[in-house]
């Protein structure tokens, strides 16, 4: 008979030869797992990484493998500039750290009417704002802001020499009382000064709009009696020429679709040319209001080049009851060069050939990365240079442990800089990827890209 003791030391011994044994499978499928579980190792959960710079910051890990950090590395201002950024390594381990900048290129705003003719947004600009029928078809400038196009009048086809009779307009909400140009044909490819722009419409710094057009004996000028100081309103000048000997110019204003004022003037059978201008216009000679920028937002510019449009057309324009139905409505129009929504997000950019000295504006700005603790340096580079593929990604000495790396970022204008791109904002996304060290072949992308202020202006 065996006794009770001795039985249960038995059943407990094949027990626990049966979970050493028997149940080995199930230990070893649970230790694989976690070893498997990549996010879960101890190199994961130790990679840990911190950028401040300005008033953000940015903390990638633990357990991340790609992080979207907001706002930009790059200078705000347009160079010579620079900015600063702070790097922690919190992981309390050795790891690696590497750069690429990825591409270069001017962001644009879309013309869909001849896509080799975009707007260029320049210095201050904020994309996707609200528009006047709710949605995000508008843009808005303040200090410096502006935008131009690249053919303006002196192209070929629909965009060529600006004929006797045509139709310019642009949807408008002013932010302040300081005026500003809104649409303008001037002869600088910027903003240089050197005549009138002609024709050309702005806001006075008592809300009124006012228009200019080049006439024999003086621009024909002409004025809103109303003032439209607050809101969204569409302000739209028709050109007509007519007569055989003696030439004459008429010139309407419409705002919100009704007729406001009608100038006439002689002329002379010439056509004007230049490049198109949103948010800015040359004064030289004209009643200028306190700025030449215009301060708010803009939407829906257009030109037709051909046709004086119709008051009923004008009107249509005004009520459309969204910005499709309304760039649908200018795109029917026989003569219609241009539509510049102006809805884009601000990191499209514009991948043609630019025009004479604006070519290559990526080759025409430096940029040198200046690190410390410990201290790394890229010499002073082309952007184009910058980006090139043979030269990324940069392997940059990381911080130790526990310790914070300094990194200035530093704008120059090259030699052969053209104020002709002076503000042009140029989309360089960024990335910094970190590992650890020795390697484990896990990797964490914190990224600068999608934002619009990962540009360097130049």
């Amino acid at each position: 008979m065996t006794r009770p003791g001795r039985w249960s030391l038995l059943v407990a011994a094949v027990a626990l030869l049966g979970l050493v044994a028997g149940t080995s499978g199930t230990l070893s499928g649970w230790s694989a797992a976690s070893v498997g579980n990549t996010t879960d190792t101890a190199a994961a959960g130790m990679l840990s990484v911190t950028h401040a710079y300005g008033a953000t910051t940015c903390a990638g890990g633990p357990r991340r493998t790609t992080v979207a950090c907001p706002s930009t590395l790059t200078p705000a201002t347009g160079a010579p500039a620079s900015s600063t950024d702070a790097i922690t390594n919190t992981s309390g381990r050795a790891i690696t750290q590497s750069l690429t900048a990825s591409s270069c290129a001017p962001v644009r705003f879309a013309n869909s009417q001849q896509a080799t003719d975009p707007m260029l947004p320049r210095n201050t600009v904020a994309f996707q704002r609200t528009d006047p029928w709710g949605t995000t078809a508008a843009a808005s400038f303040s200090g410096s802001g502006y935008a131009t196009d690249l053919v303006g009048t002196g192209g070929t086809g629909l965009l060529g020499l600006l004929s006797s009779s045509y139709t310019i307009g642009v949807w408008f909400r002013a932010e302040d009382a300081q005026g500003g140009g809104l649409i303008s044909l001037d002869a600088s490819r910027a903003n240089a000064t050197s005549g009138a722009g002609d024709p050309a419409v702005w806001l006075d710094t008592t809300g009124h709009v006012r228009f200019a057009a080049s006439g024999t004996l003086g621009p024909v000028t002409g004025v809103s009696p109303a003032a439209y100081a607050s809101g969204w309103h569409l302000a739209v000048i028709t050109v007509d020429t007519t007569g055989v000997i003696t030439l004459t110019k008429t010139v309407r204003l419409y705002v919100d679709g009704a007729l406001v004022a009608t100038e006439s003037g002689l002329t002379l059978l010439t056509s004007a040319t230049g490049y198109w201008h949103l948010g800015w216009a040359d004064f030289t000679g004209l009643s200028a209001p306190t700025s030449a920028y215009f301060h708010g937002a803009l939407s829906g510019a257009f030109v037709n080049a051909t046709t004086a449009l119709s008051a009923a057309t004008v009107s249509s324009l005004s009520a459309a009851v969204s910005a499709a139905s309304y760039r649908t409505s200018l795109a029917g129009q026989s003569g219609i060069a241009s539509i510049w929504m102006l809805d884009d997000d601000g990191v499209t950019t514009y991948a043609g050939a630019l025009p004479g000295t604006m070519a290559n504006p990526c080759g025409q700005v430096n940029v040198s990365l200046t690190f410390t603790n410990p201290a790394v340096t890229v010499a002073s580079t082309s952007l184009t240079s910058l980006v090139a593929p043979g030269n990324n990604p940069r392997t940059i000495t990381a911080p130790a442990a526990g310790q914070t790396q300094g990194l200035t970022v530093s704008t120059t204008r090259g030699a052969g800089h053209s104020t002709d791109i002076t503000g042009l904002r140029l989309y360089v996304p960024m990335t910094f990827t970190y590992g650890t060290s020795p390697a484990t072949g896990w990797t964490m992308a914190m990224q600068w890209s999608g934002d619009v202020g990962d540009v360097f202006l130049a």
